[in-house]
């Protein structure tokens, strides 16, 4: 077997998903070619040290990430519109009222002749 050949199958033979005969192949062309050990244990420190070296998100992050995605998709009720929220249809509907019945206290009063002011002569 080559170098070239046995480069490519270096990957196969770390996760032994390699045939038996092309596994027996690449492992008497290790036995005999020091570049190609090294560079098998190279594959190997780099798959093996990949695996330990995961960076995972914070707890918050996800969750974010996780609401977000949820509510992008429909799955959760995004934040209430203005008008679906008790406390501010009830502020608003009581200044309707008072608006209202300010207006209508004011056309309804009788109306009152102007204060005349007297200036001492």
């Amino acid at each position: 077997m080559t170098c070239e050949a046995t480069r490519g199958e270096l990957v196969g033979f770390h996760f032994g998903v390699l045939e038996e005969q092309p596994r027996a192949q690449v492992e008497r062309h290790l036995a005999t070619c020091p570049v190609c050990l090294g560079e098998f244990l190279s594959v190997k420190r780099d798959v093996e040290l990949s695996a330990v070296v995961e960076e995972r998100p914070r707890a918050q992050v996800k969750s974010r990430l996780r609401s977000a995605v949820a509510q992008e998709l429909g799955l959760v009720a995004g934040p209430p519109a203005w008008w679906q929220r008790p406390l501010a249809f009830g502020l608003a509907a009581a200044a309707v009222i008072v608006a209202m019945v300010s207006v209508q206290a004011v056309a309804t009063s009788t109306p009152s002749a102007p204060v005349s002011v007297n200036r001492a002569r």
